[in-house]
């Protein structure tokens, strides 16, 4: 069975913006929730990713609704494929990530393989996999869901979800989080750098952070 359904986002283009400066790791420091297995990697380094979901589910042999789901998303948009667990069958390689580079996609995360990993990194596309292989899928278009909720990396996604990847991880949030989260995770981004300006000065790190405050009151 097929199932299409219309592209969905909230996600305003400011906040979207103000997520550009934040990386997942900041996020990391206050969410328990969102964050990727890490054994999706970035086919190449350095990689930033930023923008809403678009979602995309296959079955092990057949990428024909990829393809298809290339030519509804729109300029920003991060597509995410669920592979329903095949490790075996790339579904994206040098070809999905040329036609998606010149749609003005911001990224692809597939829970699966990718090909064409030498391609991918000449196209300067940011791909994000499980592992790279050269057993492609076929488009057989005999099933298929684009825009449905789909699992990535052991998160629930639904289309319009917030992603924010880079070369660390990838961070899954709903509009409505990202947009109470953004203030804070903002205010760490800028903790980190003034801490990284304390310690090239001398600082202690246990000193910066409260470690040695907090172990010190623990000491009998």
């Amino acid at each position: 069975m097929i199932v299409i359904n219309p592209r969905e986002s909230s996600l305003s283009a400011e906040l979207i913006e103000r997520y550009r400066s934040i990386e997942p790791a900041t996020a990391g420091h206050i969410l328990e929730f969102g964050f990727c297995d890490p054994g999706l990697q970035p086919l190449w380094r350095p990689c930033n990713v930023v923008g809403p979901a678009f979602t995309v589910r296959t079955t092990a042999l057949d990428s024909a609704i990829v393809h298809v789901a290339i030519d509804m998303a729109e300029p920003g948009d991060v597509i995410l494929i669920d592979r329903n667990g095949d490790g075996k069958h790339a579904c994206w390689g040098g070809m999905t990530s040329l036609a998606a580079k010149m749609r003005g996609l911001s990224g692809t995360i597939v829970d699966g393989c990718a090909t064409d990993i030498l391609e991918i990194e000449d196209l300067a596309y940011p791909v994000y996999a499980r592992s790279v292989t050269a057993l492609t899928t076929k488009a057989l278009a005999e099933g298929g869901e684009i825009n449905t909720q789909v699992q990535i990396g052991g998160v629930a996604v639904n289309p319009g979800d917030l992603i924010v990847a880079d070369s660390d991880g990838i961070l899954i949030m709903s509009p409505e989080t990202a947009a109470e989260l953004v203030e804070q995770a903002e205010a760490r981004q800028k903790r980190g750098a003034w801490a990284q300006e304390k310690l090239l000065k001398g600082a202690k790190i246990s000193d910066l952070s409260g470690s040695a405050e907090k172990v010190q009151a623990r000491l009998v």
